[in-house]
């Protein structure tokens, strides 16, 4: 007797639901429109919940920050035309961070599609979507069959966390998703993922000559550093990153993007690093013998624009799971190895420690430890601001108090970035994210609700800006639709201060679009918190401030803190630009932030002994 099962009639929309079910998705952040709607109802008649948003690109960035929170594939679903177009920059950030994304997006019909590839549109709204999202995505693909999509689908999943994770981009045209055809078509993709492999295979065992040389680098060195990025989180490789620095005594650093794969307070991670890092961390880096990176690109604002003096003095290693980020580094003067993170580490777990090390590490430590007390974080953030404002740094550094382990903090640029991750103290527990790679303004918020969607009995604060909300504004519905009680915080410098800080800079002072008045505007916030059924607090100086920050964070429903920063505040430290008489730019090695402190005391530290200062510490000089 033949399988009636086989014989069952399901339309394109229905399979991709059963599909999506299979696979555990449960939430969709979504717009509908013309083009999904068919998707939508299948998917919300097979009990998936949807969270309907006001802009794709903020649709994107919820599901970015709900897979940030999760480690799962987050899942967004968008209509044809200006919906799929709307939703580029939050694929290009998910691309750009390596966060796996699956968007679903409509489109007109095959017909229109296939027959019309000269016409700048297809049909009423058309586009070829898939041709625009190619370049950002791990795989870009127009459903051409719904007989095959259940197999489509599960190999877009497994695309989205295969190797570096990423986005998917899945066009469904409209005649497809109501076409109906026999059965659901099974769960196995591997005859897909052979067919739409996008990228060489990432889990690249290294060859045994170039382990055997990073052994002997290792277990040689006498100032190693260790710098862990997201790549380790992505493999599962925490726990391990973390006991292999503890094997070896290795001071290490976490790029912001894995700022918090472990608490501040253990005693080998040194503290932030970059162009808006830690002074004595930069000192320390280029003062190491030995530098390896594990599962981070080492982009600009991790080494600065000279890549090549970044760890000067060191033998440099860089292991990446993506070629395309290793060939950017110069293999003469860098050590490339291709691998997951985990691999490479279980490996060198397996070394034994050389007989010299503890005593080396014991030295080494104690001149970090010596430039932490020269260069404290809090004595690199610039001079006071004036009354009735509030430095951003003395609020984060409060903020850090108030939070318990489970806390999220999800940020966006300008003070939410820089400040959020230059003076958060993170402890083990904690999640920090923004987006890194493309920094663009507006994630903040509808990232913040991802997280919360995600975990609704976590805290989650959201470091914004006058500047950055504006970018999403229109989300603060889904907040009040959801009842969310995010604690929304709101650092108001009257404009884009971070602009106004270059024009000053470059430009001798014209600004143009940065100062809030006749040119450009921003809303009375507790207006604003009125509207969207918020409670708004002010903060403009450090008086009370944790007890006030404590209540804040505890209370049940959102908040809308405004912070009330000077204008003239500028982010400290952080690696200055100056422009030369021709008008060219130039930046200064990383280790020579602003504010700049004297040469000799800068040469001092990059050359000081280091056996001589360890003996004057412990009292051991010979006299």
């Amino acid at each position: 007797m033949a399988d009636s099962s086989a014989l069952r009639l399901n339309s394109g929309a229905k399979i991709l639901a059963e599909a999506l079910v299979g696979r555990g998705v449960d939430t969709i952040f979504c717009i509908t429109g013309a083009g999904n709607l068919a998707l939508v109802d299948a998917c919300v008649s097979r009990g998936i919940r949807f969270i309907f948003s006001h802009h794709e690109q903020a649709a994107v960035m919820e599901a970015i920050g709900w897979a940030q929170v999760t480690g799962r594939v987050g899942v967004a679903m968008v209509t044809t035309g200006g919906g799929a177009a709307n939703a580029v920059t939050g694929v290009l950030s998910s691309n750009l961070d390596s966060v796996p994304v699956l968007i679903v997006a409509g489109n007109e019909s095959s017909y229109q599609i296939e027959n019309m590839r000269g016409l700048r549109a297809f049909g009423v709204q058309g586009f070829d979507s898939v041709k625009v999202m190619q370049p950002i995505c791990k795989l870009s693909l127009r459903v051409a069959d719904a007989a095959g999509l259940a197999q489509i689908v599960h190999g877009a999943l497994d695309v989205c966390v295969q190797n570096r994770p990423g986005p998917v981009f899945l066009e469904f045209p409209i005649n497809l998703q109501r076409l109906e055809v026999a059965g659901a078509g099974g769960q196995d993709s591997a005859e897909f993922l052979k067919t739409f492999r996008t990228e060489a295979p990432g889990s690249g065992f290294a060859e045994s000559s170039a382990l055997e040389k990073l052994a002997g680098s290792l277990l040689g060195a006498k100032r190693p550093i260790l710098y862990f990025g997201q790549g380790v989180r992505l493999a599962g490789a925490k726990t391990e990153a973390i006991g292999l620095a503890e094997k070896f005594g290795i001071p290490f650093v976490l790029s912001w993007s894995a700022i918090d794969l472990c608490g501040e307070d253990h005693p080998l991670n040194i503290g932030r690093a970059g162009i808006y890092g830690d002074r004595g961390v930069n000192i320390a880096i280029q003062k190491a013998d030995f530098f390896l990176a594990i599962g981070t690109r080492l982009a600009i604002p991790q080494v600065g624009y000279d890549r090549d003096d970044f760890a000067r003095k060191a033998d440099r290693w860089v292991v990446d799971v993506d070629p395309t980020e290793l060939s950017k580094f110069d293999g003469a003067s860098w050590n490339l190895i291709q691998s997951d993170a985990r691999k490479i580490i279980q490996i060198m777990l397996a070394w034994e420690k050389s007989s010299h090390q503890d005593e080396d590490a014991k030295i080494w430590r104690t001149l970090l430890s010596e430039l932490e007390d020269a260069f404290p974080r809090s004595g690199q953030i610039g001079p006071p601001v004036g009354k009735g404002f509030i430095h951003s740094f003395d609020f984060v550094d409060t903020l850090s108090n108030v939070l318990d382990e489970s806390a999220i903090v999800v940020t966006d640029v300008g003070a939410g970035l820089l400040t959020g991750h230059y003076g958060m103290r993170i402890k083990d527990g904690q999640r920090m994210f923004t987006s890194q790679g493309l920094g663009e303004m507006g994630f903040g918020l509808p990232g913040a609700i991802g997280a919360k969607i995600a975990a609704p009995n976590r805290v989650v604060v959201c470091l914004n800006t006058d500047g950055g909300i504006m970018f999403n504004l229109q989300e603060l519905q889904v907040l009040k639709t959801h009842k969310l009680a995010i604690k929304l915080v709101i650092f108001n410098n009257n404009g884009y201060a971070m602009i106004r800080s270059s024009q000053d800079n470059l430009f001798e002072g014209r600004r143009s679009g940065s100062d809030s008045g006749a040119e450009i505007g921003f809303p009375d916030f507790k207006e604003l918190a009125r509207t969207f059924s918020l409670r708004h607090t002010v903060i403009d100086s450090t008086e009370n401030l944790e007890k006030k920050l404590s209540s804040l964070v505890e209370s049940e429903g959102p908040e809308l803190i405004e912070v009330r920063m000077s204008p003239e505040q500028l982010y400290f430290p952080r690696l200055g630009t100056k422009k030369n008489d021709d008008g060219t730019l130039q930046s200064p090695p990383i280790e020579d932030l602003t504010p700049t402190i004297p040469e000799n005391q800068l040469v001092y530290w990059l050359n000081r002994d280091e056996n001589r200062s360890v003996k004057e510490s412990l009292g051991q000089t010979h006299g």
